[in-house]
């Protein structure tokens, strides 16, 4: 009797160590925790963005068909929130049962500056598919990039959209679109030009680009930057003057800062005068006379 007992017992206590073994390995089971703070190349967020390093790969690759929110524009962040990100990734339990979100998240794009060599190449040859002979003299340091442009990773596809020639300061003016990276608005670049002078402004629109939906995606880019200052007081910038005979380039230094449209006060440098002019650019500025 006293032998079934203590059977009887040494059975519990064996099923109660493999119960309390199993609790264990269950509670051994890693979770995901989520990053607080990511960068991101694309466009949109990928759930697998969010992942730690080590994550399974099978995990990963379930996680990267499932974006939980946009990234935000080149040069800014964006904080995702927990319910945000909870409910655009959707009933997944076999994700998310596994998975510790944080409260916010806090996502920013990564980014590159544009080169003067691409701004060079995309100048020659767009002057080289224009017939234009003086685009063999154009070097590299005829370039002026009086401010740093921040694009995706990669190739920004530049496009020469726009330019002008001023024949008394020896100067161009070209208006550029990274057109694989279209949030981006259109740059201007001064140039030093040694060549013979068009008689006419070069203007190319590419082919991906109407004029009409150049116009549209403009006037869509500079009401979402409106606030962003593109001209700053006291560093130097560009002013395009133009009437309907006379167009001149000068460099000006900004009295005040402005915002894409907006009217500022600028004083010329080499005369001293001070203009009212438009922002039309990162430190571009453009005014009737």
């Amino acid at each position: 009797m006293k032998s079934s007992r203590s059977a009887a017992l040494l059975g519990i206590a064996m099923l109660a160590g493999t119960c309390f073994a199993g609790g264990t390995n269950a509670m051994r089971v890693p979770r995901i925790e989520l990053l607080r703070e990511v960068r991101v190349t694309g466009a949109d967020v990928l759930l697998s963005d969010l992942f730690p390093a080590g994550v399974r790969s099978s995990v990963r690759a379930r996680a990267e068909n499932i974006s939980p929110g946009s990234a935000p524009q080149l040069g800014y962040t964006r904080a995702l929130e927990r319910s945000a990100v909870l409910l655009n990734i959707g009933a997944r339990p076999d994700l998310t049962e596994g998975m510790d979100v944080p409260e916010h998240i806090v996502v920013s794009r990564e980014t590159r500056s544009i080169t003067l060599q691409e701004v060079f190449e995309a100048i020659r040859a767009v002057l080289d598919r224009n017939g234009i002979s003086a685009a063999a003299n154009l070097r590299p340091a005829d370039i002026l990039l009086q401010t740093q442009i921040l694009v995706a990773p990669g190739d920004a596809g530049l496009e020469v959209l726009r330019s002008d020639f001023d024949a008394e300061l020896k100067r161009g003016r070209f208006l550029l679109w990274a057109s694989r990276d279209p949030k981006v608005l259109p740059f201007f670049v001064t140039v030093r030009w040694n060549g013979d002078f068009p008689t006419l402004g070069l203007r190319t629109i590419p082919k991906s680009v109407s004029t009409l939906n150049y116009s549209r995606a403009k006037r869509s880019e500079a009401r979402m930057v409106k606030e962003v200052v593109l001209v700053s007081a006291g560093e130097q910038a560009t002013l395009l003057l133009h009437s309907n005979t006379f167009r001149m380039i000068a460099d000006v230094i900004p009295l005040e800062r402005g915002t894409m449209g907006q009217r500022i006060h600028v004083r010329v440098i080499d005369t001293g005068k001070i203009f009212s002019a438009q922002v039309d650019g990162r430190a571009h500025l453009e005014t009737n006379f």
